[in-house]
Order: C-alpha cells, then sequence, then structure tokens
C-alpha cells in the first residue's frame, strides 16, 4: 500500500493529499501549539522537508586569514597541521572475553605548516633565529575562517607558538613558479571560538 502525499499551509488550513486514485483534499487545523506539520505526523501521513540551513554554510577552504602577534606583513598561501591525536591504552578486563577496553590516555597537538610566497623583509625567518639563539619567543597565532558571505564562521588561536623549522625557497633558471618559504609552528594547544 502506498503512503499519501500531504502538502499543507504553515499554520493549517485546506491541504491536498495525492494517491494513485487521485487527489482528496484534507482539512488540517492547527491549533496554537500545534504546527500543520505535527498535525500531519498525528494523522500518519509523510511530512514534506524543507532544504537543511546548513547547506548554505558550505566550509570553503580558501577563505582564511592568518594573524601571529608582532607580524604584520605575513599573508600565507597554505595552512596545515590543524590536529589532535588522542593515545589510546588497551585494558584487559578479567572476564570480559568478546572486547578490549581501549581508555583515553594524553593528547598531543601537530605542528602548523605555514606556506607563503616570498615577500620583502625576512621577519618569519628572524623570528625562529630568535629561537636558535636560545630566545624562546612564544607568539598567539589565529586562524579566522569565513563564510562564502564574508561573516565569520570560526576561529582557531593557537597558544604560545614558536617556529621549529624554517624552510627557504627553491631555485631553478628556467623556473617561474612562485618562490615560496615554509615556516613549521609548534605550539600549547589550541581554543576554537565560533561567531
Amino acid at each position: 500500500m502506498t503512503r499519501p502525499r500531504v502538502t499543507a499551509t504553515a499554520r493549517g488550513g485546506v491541504g491536498r493529499v495525492g494517491t494513485p486514485a487521485g487527489q482528496a483534499t484534507v482539512r488540517v487545523h492547527a491549533s496554537h501549539n500545534l504546527s500543520a506539520e505535527a498535525a500531519a505526523r498525528r494523522l500518519g501521513l509523510p511530512v514534506p522537508t524543507t532544504p537543511q540551513k546548513s547547506a548554505h554554510q558550505v566550509l570553503s577552504n580558501h577563505r582564511y586569514h592568518v594573524a601571529i602577534d608582532g607580524l604584520e606583513q605575513a599573508a600565507f598561501s597554505e595552512v596545515s597541521g590543524l590536529a589532535i591525536e588522542t593515545e589510546t591504552m588497551d585494558f584487559i578486563e578479567g572476564g570480559v572475553n568478546d572486547r578490549v577496553l581501549r581508555l583515553p590516555v594524553r593528547s598531543k597537538v601537530g605542528n602548523l605548516t605555514l606556506k607563503r610566497g616570498v615577500v620583502a623583509g625576512q621577519q618569519l625567518l628572524q623570528w625562529h633565529l630568535n629561537v636558535v639563539q636560545g630566545y624562546l619567543d612564544v607568539r598567539n597565532v589565529t586562524v579566522t575562517v569565513y563564510q562564502t558571505s564574508g561573516a565569520v564562521l570560526t576561529r582557531f588561536e593557537l597558544l604560545q607558538a614558536y617556529p621549529v623549522k624554517w624552510s627557504g625557497p627553491q631555485f631553478t633558471g628556467n623556473g617561474d613558479a612562485v618562490a615560496v618559504e615554509t615556516l613549521e609552528l609548534a605550539h600549547a594547544g589550541f581554543l576554537q571560538f565560533s561567531q
């Protein structure tokens, strides 16, 4: 037996029920506390679906901005390494032979890798040279992700970051690619802020 299809107004009223034999008119009364959708559910009829709001907030991977404390001229072409990994410990419980319990032990964060085209100034290299010379220069890094409309979707704030690896650009005599330098940052963890 096929179920009828219902179309109803938002606050009640007259709706149409489509069946293989034809269409019939159904009057759905919606009180102040009962919508037309709830009334259709009480009758056992399917409710028309509406698009989800999350479909309009698709995360695009090219709408972001990176801000580092004390660095004004840094526009990065690629950001990677936002990751948290949790180690587990296997726990064998006596008398339980069908499974092994896996318990969380500790978590660690991955290094953040930033790539950008080389511009005038050596602020990124100088920041790493400070660490090489024994001066622990920690800074907070904020990665802001935007919606397609331009509004802020979310922010990731990395705490107490400092460079652990700097890679300079590769040069070739017959190439025309953009010279890119890479900076890898260790940090103490990150916080996520929604708008």
